[in-house]
């Protein structure tokens, strides 16, 4: 499974040490809450379903075919027949 790393930054322009809390809200936005060191803000950064989405990598072709692979292997083990 690939991913990519989302680029967080305050307005200062340093990048968080930490982390507070990731969450959703009730309308389908993520939030990822963290504090800036360097200059001592709150910072609560917010992005739609659809934008996550569309920041998300291209699936792993090769990762889903050995996937696909393993499932059929352990179908056949227990004796169900997988189509091929």
């Amino acid at each position: 499974m690939g991913y990519r790393a989302m680029q967080l930054a305050c307005y200062c322009g340093q990048a968080p040490e930490r982390i507070l809390e990731v969450g959703f809200t009730s309308d389908r936005h993520m939030v990822v809450h963290f504090w800036c060191a360097a200059c001592n803000r709150v910072l609560f950064i917010s992005r739609s379903l659809d934008e996550c989405g569309l920041a998300c990598p291209p699936p792993d072709a090769e990762a889903q075919t050995q996937s696909a692979a393993d499932d059929a292997r352990f179908l056949q083990s227990l004796g169900i027949a997988v189509a091929e």
